[in-house]
């Protein structure tokens, strides 16, 4: 399994804020997240880490595909998605 790396703001458990608002780490299953067999390892296919401040974001998109999730909250963060960002090189 990866480690936990928020995908929406990157914090990871070595960068513990001052206030440790959001130190808690959620693993959010998509509508695509698929139950690995038994014995199987890595990172479960649809299933993404966020810090505790931002798994809300997450958690209301469970009920999408992980890619239409995370580009629904890539747009609430203002971001760019990634072919986009690479066609202003």
């Amino acid at each position: 399994m990866l480690p936990p790396r928020c995908h929406a703001c990157h914090l990871d458990p070595d960068q513990s804020p001052s206030d440790g608002a959001r130190s808690d780490f959620v693993l959010v299953y998509f509508a695509d997240a698929v139950n690995p067999p038994p014995g199987w390892v890595g990172h479960p296919a649809g299933a993404v880490w966020f810090c505790g401040e931002h798994a809300p974001l997450g958690e209301e998109r469970e009920h999408l595909a992980s890619h239409s999730a995370l580009r629904e909250i890539d747009a609430v963060l203002g971001r760019l998605p990634r072919r986009l960002r690479e066609a202003d090189r």
